[in-house]
């Protein structure tokens, strides 16, 4: 067996230096990626203490210097701030004449496509947007998690073989989103790994509530499983009372909700909404139980409030009428100067 070492990729010839504009979560973890693949971080900027803190333990070594000197110094420069500050940033960079002919600009943002980076186009640089479909810790951590991590990509035609090179070099899995899909992309992951985290919160305290000791242990294996079962077979995963149509175990549901949490039972009446909805599509929920489901729903659980009972044990027959339920990035940093000249750091997904 070969005992030979693997040779340390600061020791590759360097392709690109590389600038990150906004040290927040996403920036270092990108930057110490392409560092991995043999390109060379040569600067940073960074205006908050947090984000001072991630670039010295992803990228030691790499000086942090305003966002108009990191585009001075790098051919590729990362652009990881939050999605509303991009368009200024942008605009600023390019105004004040910090963007160079034939540099790479790449932006993290989900919403956006490479049109938010029309002004540093018109002054010769190269438009990429690569949005990895990941949460940041920022730590290291984050490194690893790009192996395998799609990247939402938009790009001009003629950069498409450059942005499909960059995201397979961080680790990650290059997915083409049209420039006019990108809001709808970026709203679909929202609504998947964002709200999951406020109803997996959510979940957590209510168990906490009902004397439940080590509710991230009761949780792990059901959500790991629900999720594996969603991601194989869609609405066919469905499980649980409002699919099967048990008004009567929904409405103990709100009950409790309206008296142990009232923050969470809006959540839980709209996302039971959505539910039964797609219950019914497809087929899941039988039209002869949906009847009193959807009673107990559309009056935002009042019946269920006042815990009126049914005579069949059950709930009482809501009345439809009058019904009151409402239908249904982070890791900011903060600013600094204006006109590009200081960047706001963060998340940008």
């Amino acid at each position: 067996m070969s005992t030979s070492q693997q040779p340390d990729p600061r020791d590759r010839p360097a392709r690109l230096t590389v600038g990150v504009v906004g040290a927040g979560r996403v920036g270092p973890a990108l930057a110490a990626s392409l560092q991995l693949a043999g390109h060379r971080p040569v600067a940073a900027s960074g205006v908050s203490d947090a984000s001072r803190r991630r670039a010295a333990d992803l990228l030691p070594d790499v000086p942090l210097v305003p966002p108009a000197e990191v585009l001075r110094r790098a051919e590729l420069v990362l652009l990881t701030v939050p999605d509303d500050a991009l368009p200024d940033l942008v605009a600023g960079l390019a105004e004040t004449g910090a963007v160079r002919p034939g540099q790479l600009l790449v932006h993290t943002s989900g919403r956006y496509g490479a049109k938010v980076l029309d002004p540093a186009l018109r002054a010769g640089a190269l438009p990429l947007a690569l949005h990895p479909a990941m949460t940041f810790t920022g730590t290291p951590v984050d490194v690893q998690r790009l192996a395998g991590c799609s990247f939402g990509v938009t790009a001009p035609d003629e950069l498409r073989l450059a942005a499909e090179a960059l995201v397979i070099e961080m680790g990650g899995e290059p997915e083409w989103i049209a420039e006019h899909n990108r809001p709808l992309y970026h709203a679909a992951l929202a609504l998947g790994a964002n709200h999951l985290v406020t109803l997996v919160a959510q979940s957590l305290e209510l168990l906490r509530t009902a004397g439940v000791e080590a509710p991230d242990r009761m949780l792990g294996p059901l959500l790991g499983a629900a999720l594996d079962n969603a991601l194989r077979s869609g609405d066919a995963a469905l499980t649980g009372p409002v699919a099967r149509g048990d008004a009567g175990t929904v409405a103990a549901h709100v009950r409790e909700l309206r008296e142990h949490a009232p923050a969470a039972a809006d959540g839980y009446l709209a996302m039971a909404r959505a539910t039964a909805d797609r219950a019914l599509a497809s087929g899941l929920l039988k039209p002869e139980l949906a009847e009193d489901l959807l009673g107990v729903l559309a009056d935002g659980g009042a019946h269920a409030a006042h815990g009126t009972p049914g005579t069949s044990g059950t709930h009482g027959t809501p009345g439809i009428d009058g019904a009151h339920g409402p239908d249904g990035p982070d890791g900011t940093d903060g600013t600094g100067g204006t006109g590009g000249t200081e960047g706001t750091e963060g998340d940008a997904r």
